[in-house]
């Protein structure tokens, strides 16, 4: 294990052990020089500049039923932590990740009112099985809650890092027995139904063009029969229409499974919506969205459009605006050819210089969005083209000096400077573009 030392301005990499053989005598100045002089060719411990910045990604999402009370809701709260986003370490022939949830929800006085917190791990078997951002701990817990206006917390928390992300959400359900029916939230599902590999979307978001949607919906409602209705839509226009009848007079009380076939789907935002009317008249709605996506990009990328424009890094503007050019199944085709042409393992599934692409485009947007989304500013370029640095040196260290930052890619040789000329964050390349050399992507 290694601890950082700062010397000055300098920051150094000891491992515990010499710094502890050395503890008690750097109090003295020059120890601390002749310590120095040793450690210069100790060299730092393999890194990752994310490490510094990024916390446990995660998604979940807050499914509320109804309850025969009429009085209670059940709000079952869904997540999923892909196993890349948690430190695994090695134990015997396995590898494994301990991480905690924490969930709380609040009421509209910002009171908390329930919540649950437990620790769990996921043991798989190779370090390849450790980063693949296709496989997902899924995890779900349940809570009986008035139908009232509440605020939901989730925390994830990697218990070897100890790097903890939070995520908040709002929920009303206080109108859900205004009528004599009520509706549950639309859990979108993937698998079909009985399959092993069935769960609920908590980003609610397909990889690839899919030909079949599955959801699942509770029902409550005191007099039939139930006039059943599901639409999709696609940018405000109908794209399938489905009507179903439960022809009985009784009250029910149950939930509902449905697959709707689909066709001419792009890669592009759907809203899905459920209508109910019951022998009463009473007619009830809800909605939920979802996103066809293509594989590989991460979830800050909205469109396919958003997409192509990204690629200008690496693609010239002619290329650009022919990919821009043409429907949307024409974009896509172009779109995949361009990458197809720079996958380093054809024929193996998933191209993994668009993915590190993407997920660089990704990170860029989290870490350094200010003034303008943060793939388009001066050190999100450098990160995208070069990726994460080996160190960051960043200043001032005197009040007259301007904040900046010095990259160092020690593995190239090379450095950037970025400087806040105006205080707010947008840190600029001291050294205009076209002034710097060898703007290949570095994979």
């Amino acid at each position: 294990k290694y601890r950082r030392l700062y010397l000055g301005r300098h920051k150094l990499w000891i491992s515990e052990d010499l710094l502890e053989k050395y503890r008690s005598k750097l109090v003295s100045t020059s120890i601390k020089l002749v310590i120095l002089a040793l450690l210069l060719g100790c060299g730092q411990p393999p890194q990752q500049f994310e490490s510094d910045l990024a916390l446990p990604d995660f998604s979940f999402i807050g499914l509320a039923d109804p309850m025969p009370d009429k009085e209670n809701i059940k709000l079952t709260v869904h997540i999923k932590i892909p196993y890349s986003e948690l430190k695994f370490t090695r134990s015997a022939d396995k590898y494994a990740a301990n991480y905690e949830i924490g969930i709380t929800i609040a009421d509209a006085d910002d009171e908390r009112i329930n919540g649950e917190i437990w620790k769990d791990s996921i043991i798989v078997d190779t370090y390849d099985d450790t980063r693949r951002d296709n496989q997902y701990i899924h995890a779900q817990s349940s809570f009986v809650l008035p139908a009232s206006p509440l605020s939901l917390s989730v925390r994830v928390t990697d218990l070897f890092t100890r790097k903890t992300r939070v995520l908040t959400d709002a929920v009303d359900h206080s109108g859900m027995y205004d009528q004599s029916l009520a509706l549950g939230n639309i859990a979108i599902i993937n698998g079909a139904q009985g399959s092993e590999s069935r769960s609920i979307l908590t980003e609610q978001t397909f990889f690839e063009i899919i030909d079949i949607l599955r959801f699942q919906i509770r029902l409550s409602g005191l007099q039939g029969p139930y006039q059943l209705q599901y639409s999709l839509f696609h940018k405000d226009e109908v794209v399938e229409t489905v009507e179903d009848l439960i022809d009985t007079v009784a009250a029910i009380d149950t939930l509902l499974y449905y697959e709707m076939p689909l066709t001419d789907m792009t890669y592009s935002s759907y809203t899905l919506v459920f209508t109910a009317t019951d022998g009463k008249e009473a007619t009830v709605k809800t909605r939920s969205k979802f996103r066809v996506h293509i594989q590989g990009i991460g979830y800050e990328v909205g469109d396919l459009e958003q997409a192509i424009k990204q690629l200008r890094y690496i693609a010239d503007d002619r290329e650009i605006n022919f990919m821009l050019e043409g429907s949307e199944e024409d974009r896509y085709n172009k779109f995949k050819a361009f990458w197809l042409e720079r996958d380093p393992s054809p024929g193996t599934g998933p191209n993994e210089l668009m993915e590190e692409y993407y997920r660089r485009v990704g990170f860029s947007i989290e870490a350094f969005t200010n003034v303008q989304e943060g793939w388009r500013t001066d050190r999100g370029m450098v990160y995208i083209l070069f990726g994460p640095p080996d160190e960051i040196e960043a200043g001032p260290f005197e009040l007259s000096t301007k904040p900046y930052e010095i990259w160092h890619y020690y593995h190239l040789n090379r450095e950037f400077i970025f400087v806040d000329q105006t205080g707010f964050g947008d840190y600029r390349l001291e050294n205009p573009y076209s002034d710097q050399r060898d703007w290949r992507f570095r994979y």
